[in-house]
């Protein structure tokens, strides 16, 4: 399957900084998941800077893990995902369509 990576800065409480990295994936009744994606050490993540970034990912190289939350200021309950991918490659060059609609 191709997925389009995307890395997103963040900050620690002690300044240090890392990125993490964000995907959306179809499930097969065409409704859509936003999931973190984490890349094992033997694989390596992609550069940052090279984000958004369409990569392949062969089911058998990943796993997708659902952890239930709570919401502390409203209480609501929700799902977060997690794709752990244990080996990648670089897919076909990415396309921004998100102004499409718009003249």
């Amino acid at each position: 399957m191709e997925l389009s990576i995307f890395a997103k800065k963040r900050n620690t409480s002690e300044g240090k900084i890392f990125y993490s990295y964000l995907t959306t994936m179809v499930k097969k009744d065409g409704t859509e998941l936003t999931v973190s994606v984490k890349f094992r050490d033997e694989c390596g993540a992609p550069k940052p800077d090279a984000c958004p970034l369409n990569i392949i990912v062969e089911k058998s190289d990943a796993n997708l893990v659902s952890k239930d939350f709570t919401r502390e200021d409203t209480g609501e309950t929700g799902k977060l995902y997690t794709l752990w991918v244990s080996k990648w490659s670089e897919g076909s060059p990415y396309v921004d369509h998100s102004l499409d609609d718009f003249e």
